[in-house]
């Protein structure tokens, strides 16, 4: 059998859908549930927490659970967000260096995140 494994562009790109889905899910969690939830990053993954610092996933299943990246990161460049009452966000950026090139994102207002060049 032959076995392929994906690429480090597609994890990548894999990784930062999956983190603009859950931004989408913890922006919604804290408008219904009325509580803040704030995104923290550092070079071993990153969290979702509560005003309090506590872990806002819970268990495994959890998608707020803490999360590891999946790939190696040497620099994280990105302010806590905070997903609040509010439905617009502070537009932020976040850069994550890994050991062969700079992935830049862009948070809109509306939670939505792209990719800079």
């Amino acid at each position: 059998a032959l076995s392929i494994a994906p690429s480090r562009g597609r994890i990548e790109r894999e990784e930062f859908t999956r983190l603009g889905a859950l931004f989408h899910l913890a922006r919604d969690e804290a408008r219904v549930s009325g509580r803040t939830l704030v995104w923290k990053a550092d070079l071993a993954g990153y969290r979702f927490v509560t005003a309090d610092g506590e872990d806002a996933g819970k268990g495994p299943d959890d998608p707020l659970r803490p999360r590891s990246w999946p790939f190696e990161v040497r620099r994280v460049d990105a302010a806590p967000i905070v997903f609040g009452r509010e439905p617009l966000l502070e537009p932020e950026t976040l850069t994550v260096a890994t050991a062969d090139r700079q992935l830049r994102y862009r948070l809109d207002p509306f939670g939505d995140l792209t990719q800079v060049e």
